[in-house]
């Protein structure tokens, strides 16, 4: 075959497979969980910008990543964007959220990795919403990450493999205090205009501290940095870890540090009732 009908056969070919593909999408599950970190946080960047506008956002790190659409169905926080990232941190979602034009009347930021350096990763997502193939999929939904063959495959199978229990898995014993762990030393700083600039645009800021496994406190009842920072700041904290503890549930890990499946849907409803409650 002639050099160039061979290339129009195969552009012809990949717009029919992208056309069936479009009328097939919409009978098909979103996937929530996808088979690279990559892929994952694609997913909640284009579920952020692409949807509607949500009243709650949280960001952080991979540990609230694990906290999946899914774990707030029925909640109050049904419809909250997750903007918290594998291999990041709370900054980027923050920076996100202060480069949209307007920002969600509630911001959840996830403690754990907060403070963290500002890395090459965190430069590649943050340009990620930027390209060309990321307002494509705007626009054509069947290009969209959660769509993807090889994600929903992924999210199906991974599924089922989803055992019916979990034993705890604390992973190695507690960290002995509450503390940030050493960061960026002009993060602080830097946090307080971010938490500012979003308060004086009509976001109410709130920490956030989740099960971590082996980085837990000794004692989730001690008074923390977290408890500090939030008293500085002038905001609330939700503090899921010490609630959880209070009422002594058993969550298991799945590498000692993020949450098992069946775990994060218990924490992330306990989160949304903890959330809905009356601020103090």
């Amino acid at each position: 075959m002639h050099r160039h009908r061979q290339a129009l056969v195969i552009v012809v070919s990949a717009l029919l497979g992208v056309g069936v593909w479009a009328v097939v999408r919409p009978w098909l599950p979103r996937a929530e969980l996808a088979e690279s970190n990559f892929q994952a946080n694609l997913i909640r960047l284009q579920t952020w910008s692409m949807e509607p506008a949500r009243s709650n956002v949280v960001v952080g790190s991979s540990i609230a990543g694990r906290l999946l659409p899914s774990c707030f169905r029925g909640t109050p926080l049904d419809s909250m964007a997750n903007l918290a990232l594998d291999g990041s941190g709370p900054e980027l979602g923050i920076r996100l959220l202060l480069g949209a034009g307007t920002v969600p009347p509630r911001v959840f930021v996830e403690v754990h990795r907060l403070g963290k350096p500002w890395h090459a990763n965190d430069d590649t997502l943050l340009g990620v919403v930027h390209e060309t193939g990321f307002a494509l999929a705007g626009h054509l939904p069947a290009l969209r990450a959660d769509t993807r063959p090889t994600t929903l495959l992924y999210a199906w199978l991974k599924g089922r493999r989803e055992p019916a229990g979990e034993a705890p898995t604390p992973g190695a014993a507690p960290s002995a205090s509450a503390r940030f762990p050493a960061a960026d030393p002009g993060w602080q700083e830097r946090f307080r205009g971010q938490v500012g600039e979003l308060r004086r645009r009509g976001c109410e800021v709130v920490l956030l501290r989740l099960p971590v496994g082996r980085e837990n406190p000794a004692d989730p009842a001690a008074p923390g940095d977290a408890d500090r920072l939030a008293r500085e700041l002038g905001v609330g904290l939700i503090d899921v870890n010490r609630e959880a503890a209070k009422r002594g549930l058993v969550l298991a890990y799945s590498d000692g540090l993020h949450l098992a499946p069946a775990s994060a849907r218990a924490v992330g409803a306990l989160f949304a009732e903890l959330a809905a409650r009356p601020a103090p």
